[in-house]
C-alpha cells in the first residue's frame, strides 16, 4: 500500500535523497584518500590489529595522538582521552570515583566507544569483558569500560 506524497513535497523529497547520494560518494572518495595515505604507516598496520579498530578509527586515533612516546605509561593515554575516573578527596578522608572526566580529545574518545560496537560483538575477551560488566553495571558503562581497554591496547601497540 502506497501513501500518496503532494507533487511539491515529491519535488523536495527527491532533491533530499539526490543530495544523500552525492555525499554517500564523496565519503566514499574520502575513505578512499585516507586508506592510501595510511596504510604504509607501521602504527596504523598495528592498531588495524586490535579488534574494533578499522581503518577510519585507527586513522583518527593517530591523529589524535601524534607520537605514542608521549605518553609514558597507559594510564596517561586513558587521561588523555578523558577516560579516566574522576577521583574526589579531601585530606585524608576516603576517596570518591565518579565518572569518567571527559576531559581530552572528545571526538578520539567518541572514536574508541564506537569501536566498542564492534569489538563487543567479536568473540574475545573484549566481548566477555563487556558481557561481564553490561550485566552489572549496565550498556554504557561496559562500553566506556571497554573503550578505555581499547585504550591501553593502543598504547602498547
Amino acid at each position: 500500500m502506497r501513501q500518496s506524497v503532494p507533487d511539491d513535497e515529491r519535488g523536495a523529497i527527491e532533491r533530499h535523497v539526490r543530495e544523500l547520494d552525492r555525499l554517500a560518494e564523496d565519503l566514499a572518495i574520502l575513505d578512499r584518500e585516507i586508506a592510501e595515505s595510511t596504510l604504509d604507516d607501521p602504527a596504523i598496520r598495528r592498531l588495524l590489529t586490535i579488534t574494533g579498530v578499522n581503518l577510519t578509527v585507527a586513522a583518527g586515533l593517530m591523529a589524535a595522538i601524534g607520537e605514542i612516546t608521549r605518553f609514558k605509561s597507559p594510564q596517561k593515554l586513558v587521561s588523555y582521552f578523558g577516560l579516566n575516573p574522576r577521583v574526589r578527596q579531601s585530606g585524608l578522608g576516603t576517596a570518591h570515583h565518579g565518572r569518567i572526566s571527559k576531559v581530552g580529545r572528545s571526538h578520539a574518545r567518541a572514536m574508541l566507544v564506537e569501536a566498542v560496537s564492534t569489538a563487543a560483538k567479536a568473540p574475545g575477551p573484549l566481548h566477555a569483558f563487556f558481557v561481564r560488566i553490561r550485566a552489572r553495571r549496565g550498556h554504557q558503562v561496559a562500553a566506556v569500560a571497554v573503550a578505555r581497554k581499547l585504550a591501553v591496547l593502543v598504547w602498547q601497540c
